[in-house]
């Protein structure tokens, strides 16, 4: 990680303050401000030996204040300030354009990165911002077309006492609109297992009555197919002919001839009816002599 890396190359620093006091912790200031790769500062602001130069060399401590979450305009602000060198300038215009770009894609057009970062040409802007990318500062591109820096992402900067009750509140805003879409997610979700339940349960008392239509459709099949054979079979009996159901081969003399063309022909419904005759009303009648 990039912020790793610059947190790394103060650590040389930060030692040497712990011992330095005085002018030497004055010369450590404008060092680690010259250093390559060094580009967040706030532990070293914490030591107690720089806190202490506010009381001795006031100038020093502001600018490393300006370096660690200020701007060029800062430093112009205050003609006090020790002055830099060309190592100091282009690194407070790297963190400058950090910062610029933090407030939005209106103030990244060349003609105003040219204005707010005092720099000759748009020759001198590239070369800034291709710098700063090979820092690892930033992912940008150029777009020489429209005449915009286009910045997706930048490194983070060391924080200013005063904005952190502006960032706790923005973080809180954040946090708070997280919990509400986390609730409404919640209650959906809840509902979504509710009407799942519920067309459950209506898909099991659907089935439920369809069982119960079906057993009642079987039973009454059943039903009457029993009280059909016990009513032809008493029918049958009441009829006196012994029969074993109504009696659906019966035919008329006349049907005879649609199979015998004469009396002595034999046909199916001859036999038929001679059958019956002989296992039917005859059964009760003797042939007399």
């Amino acid at each position: 990680m990039a912020d790793q890396k610059y947190i790394t190359a103060l650590q040389p620093f930060v030692l040497a303050a712990k011992t330095a006091e005085g002018d030497a912790a004055a010369e450590l200031v404008l060092q680690a401000t010259q250093a390559p790769g060094c580009f967040v500062f706030s532990e070293l602001l914490e030591c107690e030996s720089i806190q202490a130069l506010g009381a001795t060399h006031p100038q020093h401590l502001e600018l490393l204040k300006i370096f660690a979450y200020g701007s060029l305009t800062d430093y112009r602000s205050n003609s006090n300030l020790p002055p830099l060198d060309d190592r100091q300038l282009e690194k407070l215009k790297q963190l400058s354009l950090i910062t610029i770009a933090s407030r939005g894609t209106q103030d990244l057009t060349y003609a105003s990165l040219l204005q707010s970062l005092e720099l000759p040409s748009v020759r001198a802007l590239e070369d800034l911002v291709i710098s700063a990318i090979y820092a690892g500062l930033l992912e940008a591109k150029l777009d020489t077309a429209y005449q915009l820096v286009d910045i997706s992402s930048t490194a983070g900067r060391d924080v200013a006492p005063a904005e952190i009750d502006d960032m706790l509140a923005k973080l809180n805003a954040w946090s708070q609109q997280c919990d509400d879409v986390l609730a409404d997610i919640d209650g959906q979700m809840e509902r979504v297992h509710r009407e799942a339940s519920q067309k459950r349960k209506d898909n099991e008392d659907y089935e439920k009555q369809i069982s119960l239509v079906k057993a009642t459709i079987y039973r009454s099949g059943d039903e009457k197919g029993l009280s059909k054979g016990k009513r032809v079979i008493s029918e049958g009996a009441e009829d006196g002919r012994g029969g074993w159901g109504e009696d659906e081969d019966g035919m008329d003399l006349d049907d005879v001839s649609h199979f015998a063309e004469g009396p002595g022909s034999w046909g199916p419904n001859t036999g038929r009816r001679r059958n019956k005759g002989r296992f039917g009303s005859g059964l009760g009648n003797k042939r007399r002599s």
